[in-house]
């Protein structure tokens, strides 16, 4: 019996050191692990991202001192992320013009810089997930810029949340903090104050599950509370960024209705979809709406809605050409993110991808860039 109970002991104890051995391996905060794989069909999008959502697997980050707060000094990552950013569902692009949105204060300049006036170069900025930094050199040229009253034109970045990487400013990036959603509420306080960047980009989809997730009044809410108190400190405000789906445009809506006292600098945008002139009428119908300038934060050619094919290679090619080109002769066009700047590109059609092996531009990132 005694032996027995021996065993029986040794048995449990080496089930508990066995347990302890396999804890989350932690990545680096700016990583943001399985980015994007809850996007879904406009059709059913709820259910597919959930279980999507169900399916994968996300690590907690460990503190990195790639991240810097405005006096730069290493910052700690929160100890539970944020959900990754996300994405979206594509929606039915309308030309038709709505009703005037309410009256807001929107900024000329779209973001501190001219791109009222741009004649074309210098909108493309990049959306960098990774905690790759060494690859970043690799995508400053003279059309990958933020604002052009800068002579040493710094790229326009951000990575979906309030920390900048300390690499991306040393290589004269204009770096741009994310108030991804409420949960980053906190840190996104304590980082984003006087000096810290210049410009400031709202909630990720909040209208899309799975996303920031949030109606238009707590949304207001939290606008007021954490993002409109940085007007007077010298920052641009960027709107919150919806889907395309057709609740994008009425949670914006109803968001600037209920956003009293509220200042908006550019508006933001997310689009997926294959046609070209789809995405300009779309976003051309949405400038018209709200009078704001127009920064399209991530946009591919993807289909969502199971039934359209994929994008094909020369495809992706002509749908980058004929928008960007539309964008960048468009002064009402402040900036524009193509997605997407990573390695992994989750659910979206890899034949988008921009980086590519040993962090060099793909073909296509080529095209981006020059």
């Amino acid at each position: 019996m005694a032996v027995t109970k021996l065993l029986n002991l040794l048995a449990v104890s080496s089930l508990a050191i066995l347990a302890c051995s396999y804890g989350a391996t932690p990545v680096s905060a700016l990583s943001i692990d399985n980015h994007h794989l809850a996007r879904s069909p406009a059709h059913g999008h709820a259910a597919l991202a959930k279980k999507r959502r169900a399916s994968s697997k996300r690590c907690k980050p460990r503190p990195t001192s790639s991240l810097s707060s405005s006096a730069g000094t290493t910052t700690t990552p929160p100890a539970t992320p944020p959900a990754p950013p996300k994405t979206t569902p594509p929606a039915s692009s309308s030309s038709t013009k709505a009703a005037p949105a309410p009256t807001s204060s929107a900024g000329s300049g779209g973001g501190g810089g001219n791109s009222g006036s741009n004649s074309g170069s210098g909108k493309a900025g990049l959306g960098w997930p990774q905690d790759d930094d060494t690859a970043l050199i690799n995508f400053k040229t003279n059309q990958v810029t933020a604002y052009d009253l800068f002579s040493s034109i710094p790229v326009l970045i951000y990575n979906w949340s309030p920390w900048i990487s300390t690499k991306a400013k040393s290589l004269g990036y204009n770096a741009i903090p994310m108030m991804w959603g409420e949960k980053q509420a906190a840190d996104f306080k304590r980082l984003v104050v006087r000096g810290y960047a210049e410009t400031v980009l709202g909630f990720n989809e909040p209208n899309q599950s799975g996303q920031s997730d949030m109606t238009p009044q707590r949304a207001a809410q939290l606008w007021q509370e954490y993002i409109q108190p940085l007007k007077p400190q010298g920052y641009s405000l960027i709107t919150p960024a919806c889907t395309n789906a057709p609740s994008g445009k009425t949670w914006q809506q109803e968001f600037m209705a209920a956003c009293k006292g509220c200042s908006f600098d550019g508006l933001a945008i997310h689009w997926y979809g294959t046609k070209a002139q789809d995405f300009i009428d779309y976003i051309t119908d949405m400038h018209n709406t709200f009078g704001l300038p127009i920064w399209v934060t991530e946009y591919a050619c993807q289909s969502f809605d199971g039934r359209t094919p994929q994008c094909t290679k020369d495809q992706v090619f002509s749908f980058m050409s004929q928008t960007k080109n539309f964008m960048d002769n468009t002064p009402w066009v402040a900036r524009y993110f193509w997605f997407g700047a990573m390695y992994d590109m989750g659910n979206v059609n890899s034949l988008n991808q921009l980086l590519g092996p040993g962090g060099k531009p793909t073909a296509l990132g080529n095209a981006y860039i020059y």
